[in-house]
């Protein structure tokens, strides 16, 4: 049976243009993610890792992340101040 669904899904491919293609496997391993249950928690390194073997490295503008990082830590600065 496995064989046989096999070669409907690569019969349904058959002709679709790469971007379709890629669009498919997107949406199969969303259903994955969500009815397996496999997926790690948002935000947690392990999802975040996950994300980044799926899209490639992170592009930056010049300085755009050493201004994140500093927004983060002046979150985390505000943070702190707060629980005291």
């Amino acid at each position: 049976m496995e064989q046989s669904f096999g070669n409907r899904l690569e019969e349904a491919l058959r002709g679709l243009p790469p971007d379709k293609i890629r669009e498919v496997a997107d949406f199969a391993e969303y259903l994955r993610q969500k009815y397996v249950g496999d997926a790690p928690r948002r935000g947690s390194p392990e999802a975040i890792l996950r994300a980044l073997e799926e899209v490639g490295p992170l592009n930056f503008e010049p300085n755009e992340l050493d201004t994140l990082l500093s927004e983060v830590q002046s979150m985390r600065e505000m943070e702190i101040e707060t629980d005291d």
